[in-house]
């Protein structure tokens, strides 16, 4: 079943984003020519070669053993791939924590060196690298920098994420989320996202990507059209914008367009599909923007004037799947819909896209578009230069100072939701006994090690418990009243974190049930990752704190502040039904 968009309709839609880019246009410092110099030498590929570029594999040591001679030569001559996907999950179990610095740049050198063609290296490191390599800067979260509200935290925070990545022979990072988190209860945006609101999200996020690809590495804008209006998680089922069309160009579409005109040079469609906009069914469903042409190559592509790569989300996430009859064809429409490049397919796809290309069944047009935006952005990223570095080491001083500017963007980005009863700041004096409760699904007592280390190294008396629930605990609450000076409810959740959804459960609920009936004298609560526990769950409590992330300069900051060194600075990004 289809249904035919009016000519009115697509009028009045390029006429809107003409008006809204010359009205962002004027506003931004930042605007770069999306007008890029192509370089045609990708012609000469062959048909093959071209498929490769396509692709982005996701590396597996087991795949290359297993291939003929088990050598990454005689891999990329028969499957001449364009991008690898070195996933710090996947490395880190081939090796030691020592070793894993070691192993990214091996791999990096080896496939440079095996490859006829320049490689794009890939990961996502939303947080930093220092979340998988101890050795390097662990960051805060996207909305940590939205509560810090800085274009300068942006740059730096992109610099150091840039250059910490080369350092390893990373240049393309799906990153930043530019989605806007406007579902308390959406599980894969949350802290990722920068804020709940556009106008914020187009003030940083434009620092943050400029900083990145000055320093040689593609930056991707993720997950058009936008995700954060609904509550599902696109590695579940397909997600659904939920605003209508007119709220989608002041709200999401407001910020890509922004970022398009500011120059970034990649984006990401999510498993999304945008029912307002869309118009073609297939079997009584609307497509996820990955599978959708009318998403990429009209919206995003045509309208919007995007000249850059669009890169699929995983295409292992169930959001995609069971729109055709295998995973094998869920890929070739992916690349038929606009996708230029395919995030982790299946070698298959190189096997069958090449045959029906030369079938005449897909039009050789199509992945010419592809390879020439690949190409250009290869060329953007200057891999075709003589002199191209594909590893830039840094410095234990470069290392040093990176620590020293994650930990003041932490800072800065700490929020003191409310304080009415003035419980702050606290000392080992007058509070000298400190129970810090965990709640969280999961047991992540090593995780806040930093947190109960640097309580005690200033003097106090810390007692930990992991969940308190009502149901188990409420009898020991004239106890608990009696034996401390202050309770520190520390709620720890965050996208994938657990996987599931972001609501309490268990322990977790009959812990905010206990936590309620004391007396709010004597509480923090403290938001570790997800905002809203402080903002649904704890609204009456007095002293209310969110830290955005759980990283060790967050939980470190945390302290110093709770002692008075130095003041909270960081603003709520989101709000919840208007209220903080």
């Amino acid at each position: 079943m289809k249904r035919i968009r009016s000519c009115k309709r697509h009028f009045i839609v390029l006429i809107t984003i003409t008006l809204l880019a010359s009205c962002n246009n004027s506003k931004s410092e930042l605007k770069v020519s999306q007008t890029i110099k192509t370089d045609s030498a990708w012609t000469k590929l062959s048909l093959r070669e071209k498929i490769g570029q396509v692709v982005c594999l996701n590396f597996s040591q087991q795949q290359i053993l297993n291939y003929k001679d088990g050598t990454v030569e005689q891999f990329l001559k028969d499957y001449p791939v364009g991008a690898l996907f070195l996933a710090s999950w996947n490395l880190s179990g081939m090796t030691s924590q020592d070793s894993l610095e070691h192993l990214y740049r091996s791999l990096v050198t080896e496939f440079s060196n095996s490859s006829k063609t320049p490689l794009l290296f890939v990961e996502d490191f939303e947080t930093g690298i220092g979340t998988s390599i101890s050795k390097y800067t662990p960051l805060t979260a996207e909305m940590g920098l939205g509560a810090a509200n800085s274009p300068e935290l942006n740059r730096i925070f992109g610099n150091i994420l840039a250059s910490e990545a080369r350092s390893i022979g990373i240049n393309w990072l799906l990153h930043p989320v530019a989605d806007l988190n406007m579902n308390p209860f959406n599980h894969i945006t949350n802290i990722r996202s920068i804020a709940d609101d556009a106008e914020l999200a187009i003030k940083l996020l434009p620092h943050q990507i400029k900083a990145m690809q000055g320093l040689g590495v593609a930056a991707t804008a993720k997950h058009f059209p936008g995700d954060g209006t609904d509550v599902i998680n696109q590695h579940f089922k397909t997600s659904t914008y939920q605003l209508t069309y007119d709220d989608w160009f002041q709200q999401h579409g407001k910020v890509f367009k922004t970022l398009i005109d500011s120059g970034v040079m990649c984006i990401m469609p999510g498993h999304i599909s945008f029912p307002a906009y869309q118009q073609e069914l297939l079997n009584d469903e609307y497509l996820p923007a990955t599978l959708s042409k009318e998403l990429m190559t009209n919206l995003l592509k045509g309208d919007m004037g995007f000249k850059g790569v669009i890169v699929s989300d995983a295409l292992e996430m169930a959001g995609i799947a069971n729109y055709y009859e295998n995973q094998l064809e869920t890929e070739i429409e992916c690349f038929k819909a606009g996708a230029d490049v395919l995030l982790w397919p299946g070698l298959d796809f190189i096997d069958t896209l090449e045959a029906r290309i030369l079938r005449r069944e897909i039009p050789i047009e199509r992945l010419n578009d592809a390879v020439s935006r690949v190409w250009n952005l290869k060329k953007q990223l200057g891999l075709f230069d003589a002199h191209y570095k594909h590893i830039i080491p840094l410095s234990n001083e470069q290392l040093a100072e990176h620590r020293k500017q994650a930990y003041e963007i932490a800072k800065k980005s700490l929020t003191l939701i409310s304080d009415k009863g003035k419980i702050l700041p606290i000392n080992a004096k007058t509070d000298k006994n400190l129970l810090v409760v965990l709640v969280s699904e999961v047991d992540h007592v090593k995780t806040f090690n930093p947190l109960l280390s640097a309580l005690k190294t200033q003097g106090f008396n810390v007692d930990f418990h992991n969940s308190m629930s009502f149901f188990t605990n409420g009898h020991e609450i004239p106890k608990v009243i009696e034996d401390y000076d202050k309770i520190l409810f520390v709620f720890y959740s965050s996208p994938g974190n657990p996987w599931g959804t972001l609501s309490l459960n268990t322990d977790e609920a009959g812990t905010m049930w206990l936590a309620n009936k004391l007396p709010f004298e004597k509480v923090l609560s403290i938001g570790f990752g997800d905002p809203y526990k402080n903002l649904i769950y704890m609204s009456r409590t007095w002293c209310r704190i969110n830290c955005y992330n759980a990283d060790i300069n967050s939980q470190k900051a945390l302290v110093e502040l709770l002692i008075g060194n130095g003041s909270f600075e960081g603003v709520s990004p989101v709000n919840y039904f208007g209220l903080n």
